[in-house]
């Protein structure tokens, strides 16, 4: 990974909240708490029944906006758009190592939000994964006032 899409990759990983759109008859925005690895896919915890668990069911294609929001209006802006397909992945391993590291980057809930729990539907929480096809990186100190860069994956 070069450049700008390692100044990506960063500031992807020093995030982590991201707004989250769906779509199946009507429109859904929601916030939830994500990590991403190396490959840029984002991992984030849902219950199938909440609002946004059951759109994407009928509907995997979400976008997503991510942004530090204690910046200030006078400082410069960064923040990513992403539009991506959602998967809840099935290999045990990776799913132990998405909750590993969301419980690293989101620490107080490991006691219940795990792998046990999730196997023994103790919860009804799951992780989902998106696997991103276009990121667009604002940065105006990187770009300037009204640039950005477009990643296509």
């Amino acid at each position: 990974m070069q450049g700008n899409k390692q100044k990506l990759f960063k500031y992807l990983k020093s995030q982590n909240l991201m707004a989250l759109a769906t779509y199946s008859r009507s429109i859904w925005l929601c916030t939830v708490y994500y990590v991403i690895d190396n490959d840029f896919n984002f991992y984030f915890v849902t219950s199938r029944k909440t609002k946004h668990g059951k759109m994407i069911e009928k509907n995997p294609k979400v976008a997503c906006s991510i942004f530090d929001s204690h910046q200030k209006n006078k400082d410069y802006k960064v923040g990513a758009q992403v539009r991506g397909r959602v998967t809840i992945p099935r290999n045990a391993e990776k799913v132990k190592w998405a909750l590993k590291i969301w419980n690293l980057h989101n620490p107080g809930l490991a006691h219940i939000i795990n792998f046990k729990n999730m196997k023994e539907k103790v919860i009804s929480a799951k992780i989902y994964k998106i696997t991103p096809d276009r990121i667009q990186f604002f940065n105006q100190k990187l770009y300037g006032d009204d640039d950005y860069e477009i990643f296509n994956f």
